[in-house]
């Protein structure tokens, strides 16, 4: 089984690598009669198009208090009284009979 995945990943990084190959002999070997790009030409068009940068963005931030901050005060919780030593069973005797 692991023979068979073995190969069928590297059936597909060769043909990965072959598709690249190809694009880039199509790539470098595309031109038009003209000489000029050809706007309706896919390949053209992905060639000599690349991405803007945009302009950055500013934001205008103002604060206003709306209310002071406060520290928060502690909770504290109610302690027992009384402490019960019985909340948890303690284990039986070792003569008790086996059910």
């Amino acid at each position: 089984m692991r023979a068979a995945i073995s190969r069928s990943r590297g059936l597909f990084g060769i043909v990965c690598i072959a598709l690249v190959l190809m694009s880039g002999v199509v790539q470098a070997a595309h031109f038009h009669a003209s000489g000029e790009p050809d706007h309706d030409c896919t390949l053209c068009m992905a060639a000599h198009h690349v991405a803007r940068i945009a302009p950055p963005v500013a934001f205008n931030v103002s604060s206003v208090a709306i209310a002071k901050v406060i520290v928060a005060r502690s909770l504290t919780r109610p302690q027992p009284a009384v402490f019960f030593r019985l909340s948890s069973r303690p284990p039986p005797p070792d003569s008790a009979p086996l059910a």
